[in-house]
């Protein structure tokens, strides 16, 4: 049955990675493979199937409203010569290419990620380092890496706030082990973007940057989580990167700031306001009164049992859409802002809209399909059991030497959902019920789970897929996770190590 189980998984690598399968197309022959196994072997009801289809169609409505918003946000930018003015005037603030990189990849991408999250890094950040003139596949592997470090406090805090929920330990007492792990994600992630854009030469020459702004960032996240507000332990990390990267960087090349700016058709100023709608709305959001808060389109789902006796727990307030606060809302809005900006700046051409519009169309049309097919397989096995089988396998064979495996657990869940809050919903509980057989802290098992879930987010089919199609690299998807796939398994390996020291030997 585990082998089963395994066979969804692989299928989808080798179509991946070997035999470089479109991700839609991938998507679609895992999924029939997984069904058939889930009907025949693990006797997942027509009732269950029903459901979990519901819920794989509830998950692509949401993130799919979120990467329609985000396509037309960067092609109305790009459109009107925004994208472009941002680019030059980066140019001649960070001179040294690599600083840039690592500026735009690591740090601005886990700002956006603080704010937004769900994609909307990986598709603003990877075009912007692409129309730099860095290489394509190293752009868009590089911002998948590197806003990865601040997926669990990102989206103001979502997945932190569901495996405290799913496995009850105080907050408290779950923040400082949180705190660990992503310090390491913080780093090693940092490190990863250095080597991606220049193998041990950008180690090197990157690393004096890394080790400082990661020293600064550590401490910022760490009076934000003692202090009680998760919902911004990345947003203030991100910030606290980016001023010490800048400073750094001023101070090393003994620079002055220029006076002289590059101005096209629009200021950069005007060229920016957009994006500062982003982040000023996903913070104004956050202090709305609790009814506006409320105000949202949920699902909700029965539970049922398998013919196996695996039990599917009921869902109330399933991908939650909220009316302030859902990314795609606060894309629109800024969308809506650049429109005015151009207009208002005498730039407005309604060519250029229309062209935004298709092309926001063409693209996102395949990224829809995609989603529905990896959502559905996901689904299928997760309500089957079959996910249930994989990692209670994995544990029974690990025995003691689970803690250095589980790591792993949560990047395989995020690389079949490419979300951490489903990664934590999925294995949050199993990990901490495993920690207590073992006898050993449920709080940083946990810890361990949600933030290597939040790396493994980098290489979610999902994800890949709508960076791709951001980038049109659309049917390139191998190439990407080429580049991917051994330093998330090196960071996972890595929490893997702290995490079986921290539970023997501390």
């Amino acid at each position: 049955m585990t082998a089963l189980s395994l066979l969804p998984i692989i299928c989808l690598l080798v179509c991946l990675v070997f035999l470089k399968v479109p991700v839609a197309r991938a998507g679609a022959i895992s999924l029939a493979i997984a069904l058939v196994i889930a009907l025949v072997f693990y006797g997942l009801p027509l009732f269950g199937l029903s459901v979990a289809v519901g819920k794989a169609l509830s998950l692509a409505l949401f993130v799919s409203l979120i990467v329609w918003c985000a396509l037309f946000l960067y092609h109305l930018a790009d459109g009107f010569k925004a994208v472009e003015v941002i680019n030059k005037n980066i140019v001649i603030f960070v001179e040294d290419r690599l600083v840039s990189f690592i500026l735009l990849a690591w740090l601005f991408s886990g700002l956006l990620q603080g704010m937004a999250g769900f994609g909307v890094p990986v598709v603003i950040v990877a075009p912007i380092l692409i129309a730099l003139g860095f290489d394509n596949v190293k752009s868009l592997a590089a911002a998948l890496l590197g806003h990865s470090w601040a997926v669990t406090f990102g989206s103001m805090g979502a997945a932190f706030y569901i495996i405290q929920m799913i496995t009850g330990i105080p907050m408290e007492e779950l923040g400082v082990p949180m705190w660990v792990f992503n310090t390491s994600a913080h780093l090693l992630t940092g490190i990863g973007v250095c080597w991606l854009y220049d193998g041990i030469g950008g180690i090197k020459k990157g690393l004096p940057y890394i080790l400082s702004v990661s020293a600064v960032m550590a401490v910022v996240q760490y009076f934000t989580i003692i202090s009680g507000m998760y919902s911004l332990a990345t947003l203030t990390t991100a910030l606290a990167g980016l001023t010490a990267m800048f400073a750094l960087y001023k101070l090393r090349t003994k620079s002055k700031t220029h006076s002289s700016l590059y101005k096209g058709s629009l200021t950069l100023w005007q060229s920016v306001l957009p994006y500062a709608v982003i982040l000023g709305l996903s913070l104004g959001f956050q202090f709305l009164p609790a009814a506006l808060k409320d105000i949202s389109l949920s699902f909700s789902f029965p539970g049922f049992e398998t013919a196996l006796g695996y039990m599917v727990n009921p869902e109330t307030g399933y991908a939650r859409i909220r009316l302030f606060g859902h990314p795609a809302v606060i894309l629109l809005c800024a969308a809506v802002t650049a429109v005015i900006v151009y207009k208002r700046a005498e730039v407005w051409d309604t060519g250029v809209f229309r062209d935004a519009v298709k092309k926001t169309v063409k693209k996102g049309i395949p990224a829809t399909l995609a989603l529905l097919a990896l959502g559905n397989m996901s689904l299928i096995m997760m309500d089957s059991g079959m996910m249930f089988r994989l990692a209670k396998s994995a544990a029974d064979l690990a025995g003691g030497l689970y803690p250095l495996f589980a790591p792993f657990i949560g990047v395989l869940a995020s690389f079949l959902t490419g979300n951490n809050t489903n990664s934590n919903v999925m294995f949050g509980d199993f990990q901490y019920t495993i920690a207590q057989e073992l006898g050993v802290s449920g709080a940083i098992m946990s810890a361990a789970q949600s933030i290597s879930g939040s790396v493994g987010v980098a290489i979610g089919p999902t994800l890949v897929l709508m960076g791709a199609i951001a980038t049109k690299q659309d049917g390139q998807e191998s190439l990407i996770y080429k580049k991917l796939i051994v330093p998330v398994l090196l960071v996972a390996l890595v929490m893997g190590i702290v995490n079986f020291v921290w539970m023997n030997f501390m």
